[in-house]
């Protein structure tokens, strides 16, 4: 039996471990991705914007403790072949955190809309948009996971998935008018599960992060009317969710510290999955 290390370092560090993440350019993989180069770790950010990912990396640079690395990877994870075509592309996978996702507006309505409207508004959502949603959303995180599962499990510290999944998926507040994405995310929470019970020979842990309310191109900060802006009044902790909260998350399912969980949604959200 290999002596017990208590160290921060022996807990939680990531040292040296490959991390891919995508949706990193911007918003909680960014933040995630932040994290792991400031503790010495291989980040390899993927978005479909190289400019955006070229900034990311710009910035990572300048974080990034001795020994890590940043490499950008310009894919649209909801095409398959781009999945099988990145994933060929790699040699070492330890930590794969799905976090590429996508909301799309849907006609406004909630409880208090009166019946006609409120059922002409829930017809109006585009079969696009559950198509499109789901394809990102769901069906990525699916393929991408399936595509590098042997370099995961070839991991000398065994593999981690990391989902990025939403309080929408298990809140079912009547003022929201998302139902394809919350839907989706609801889908993204059972695959998680699914995921875990396939792989589970495998050594491969996964686990799904659930985010409240974090800084993103779905939640400006700017905007007063975003939930992010009414964190104060909705959320339990009296605040939004911050960069720290959300990387030091992602660390701690990825290194040794969260070696026993398996099959978890987490929430981090402040107690907004529950108020």
């Amino acid at each position: 039996m290999a002596a017990q290390d208590f160290t921060l370092n022996g807990l939680f560090g990531v040292e040296g471990l490959h991390v891919l993440i995508t949706g990193a350019g911007t918003g909680i993989g960014l933040y995630m991705a932040k994290g792991f180069a400031a503790n010495g770790a291989i980040v390899h950010i993927v978005g479909r914007r190289q400019t955006k990912l070229d900034e990311a990396k710009e910035l990572l640079e300048t974080l990034k403790a001795p020994g890590a690395e940043i490499h950008t990877i310009c894919a649209d994870v909801s095409d398959r072949q781009v999945i099988t075509r990145l994933a060929s592309g790699l040699t070492r996978l330890d930590v794969l955190i799905n976090c590429a996702g996508i909301v799309l507006p849907d006609p406004p309505c909630n409880h208090l809309t009166p019946l006609p409207e409120l059922q002409a508004a829930l017809l109006a959502s585009p079969s696009s948009t559950w198509s499109d949603t789901f394809a990102v959303n769901v069906e990525s995180p699916f393929f991408l996971s399936v595509s590098v599962m042997h370099l995961l499990a070839a991991s000398p510290t065994h593999g981690r998935i990391i989902n990025i999944s939403s309080i929408g998926s298990t809140m079912s507040d009547p003022a929201t008018h998302q139902p394809a994405y919350q839907a989706s995310k609801a889908a993204l929470n059972h695959l998680t599960r699914l995921l875990a019970s396939k792989f589970r020979e495998t050594g491969i842990r996964v686990n799904a992060i659930s985010p409240g309310y974090f800084p993103s191109q779905m939640n400006d900060p700017t905007n007063p009317k975003s939930m992010l802006a009414r964190a104060k009044e909705l959320v339990p902790l009296k605040r939004g969710g911050e960069e720290e909260d959300a990387a030091g998350t992602a660390i701690w399912l990825a290194s040794r510290a969260g070696s026993y969980v398996h099959g978890e949604v987490i929430p981090l959200a402040g107690g907004r999955n529950w108020a």
